[in-house]
């Protein structure tokens, strides 16, 4: 099974899972910076939010407008007072999202997110940093891609585009149709298996330890491109 998906910046993530029997609309993940000070964005569909809210404690219980025209919906993250901010804008047909330190106001939230421009795509926002705010120097642009096997198991496959200095590819692994494919020790706490090509490391988690194998046979069969 063959989807894409655009990274914030723009590029598109071209993936193939051939043991994949449905593969449910993906999450992008981001990190904004600003003067040292970073935000995580977040954007997928509307139940990708509502599962944000849920998993939180967090409700959006006010609106502002941005400069762009587009409307700001807030809360306190996790309904505490002394938190921060729980936040969401609709791009098209999707939602960003993300929540703020404490120390990052309603002010400084909507200062910072007017120097972002949000362009809607099918495939997922295209986000463009302007003025003070940039991209992260220290994270990379992420997928987050639910993988319904047709075994019947699933997976959570985490693609990550490779950057010099922050992603590390090795050179170990077994020779696989997408790169080179390793899998995480016995005694590692936790279980994996990592997929190395030359655009993105792909991390795929099982659902259950039971579906390790599984998940490592299937990452093996996939592709991870830019399109």
């Amino acid at each position: 099974m063959h989807t894409t998906r655009r990274l914030h910046n723009g590029e598109t993530l071209a993936l193939d899972v051939p043991d994949a029997a449905n593969l449910p609309p993906a999450a992008a993940i981001s990190v904004l910076s600003q003067d040292g000070l970073e935000l995580e964005i977040n954007s997928g569909s509307a139940h990708h939010l509502e599962h944000y809210l849920a998993t939180s404690g967090s409700t959006l219980t006010h609106e502002v407008q941005l400069r762009d025209g587009l409307t700001l919906r807030h809360g306190r993250y996790g309904g505490d007072p002394a938190s921060g901010l729980a936040f969401a804008l609709a791009v098209g047909d999707h939602e960003v999202y993300g929540f703020t330190v404490p120390t990052l106001d309603l002010e400084g939230l909507t200062a910072l997110l007017s120097q972002v421009q949000f362009a809607p795509d099918p495939a997922g926002p295209v986000l463009t940093p302007g003025g003070s705010v940039e991209w992260s120097p220290f994270r990379t642009h992420d997928i987050a891609q639910v993988v319904e096997l047709t075994s019947g198991g699933h997976a959570l496959l985490d693609i990550r585009r490779t950057r010099s200095g922050v992603t590390r590819p090795s050179t170990a692994g077994l020779d696989v149709r997408g790169g080179k494919l390793s899998r995480s020790a016995e005694s590692d706490r936790a279980h994996y298996a990592v997929l190395e090509a030359p655009a993105f490391i792909v991390y795929g988690v099982p659902g259950t330890i039971e579906d390790m194998d599984t998940v490592a046979s299937a990452l093996g069969q996939v592709t991870a491109e830019l399109a």
